[in-house]
């Protein structure tokens, strides 16, 4: 983003999952706020409003830089830092997810729309998972893959991501689909406005 643009997103999306004999994306979704603070560096917060429904309050506190970009390429390499912090409301648990992606894009002409690939990764501290279980991975890696078409005022996002794509996915409680039992497809979806 420019210096002081300012943005409001909407996100849907999440990990496609079968439900009622049919496989669909969960339908999460978060409001976001981000401000450019210099032409390379952009900060932003979010509330994710699916969370907030079943009382528990999550955000994500961040910032996006831009590491390197081609003129004659029209190529950049970006890392967003955040930490994802979560409080259940009822039972107040708290937990901080501390969050590292970087995404090489590239623009297309002529109105600064963007493909990105890139690779979204978690990082676990606690030693404990739910139901007391031994967390045994630390490290969650999450390949990505989107496409961004830029407008005047307004942006739209579709992103799909390979979410841990080493870790089997069964047995769950919730039926994940991804690929030979591994991980999970996301489809993601965002409009932003921009002021």
């Amino acid at each position: 983003m420019q210096k002081n643009q300012k943005t409001v997103d909407f996100h849907l999306g999440g990990p496609l999952i079968g439900f009622a004999g049919k496989t669909i994306p969960m339908p999460l979704t978060s409001l976001n706020y981000a401000q450019g603070i210099t032409d390379k560096l952009t900060g932003f917060g979010s509330i994710h409003t699916t969370s907030l429904l079943f009382g528990v309050l999550q955000t994500d506190i961040g910032a996006c830089y831009g590491l390197y970009y081609s003129d004659s390429l029209r190529i950049g390499l970006s890392v967003t830092p955040a930490l994802n912090i979560a409080t259940d409301l009822r039972e107040n648990n708290f937990k901080v997810w501390p969050q590292l992606d970087v995404n090489l894009y590239w623009e297309l002409k002529p109105q600064l729309s963007f493909i990105y690939v890139g690779i979204d990764n978690w990082f676990e501290f606690s030693g404990v998972k739910a139901h007391e279980e031994t967390q045994e991975n630390r490290w969650l890696y999450s390949p990505q893959i989107g496409f961004r078409y830029v407008r005047k005022k307004w942006n739209y996002n579709i992103e799909s991501k390979y979410l841990v794509p080493y870790l089997n996915n069964t047995p769950n409680v919730v039926d994940y689909k991804g690929i030979n039992g591994k991980g999970a497809i996301g489809i993601y979806l965002t409009l932003t406005r921009k002021f």
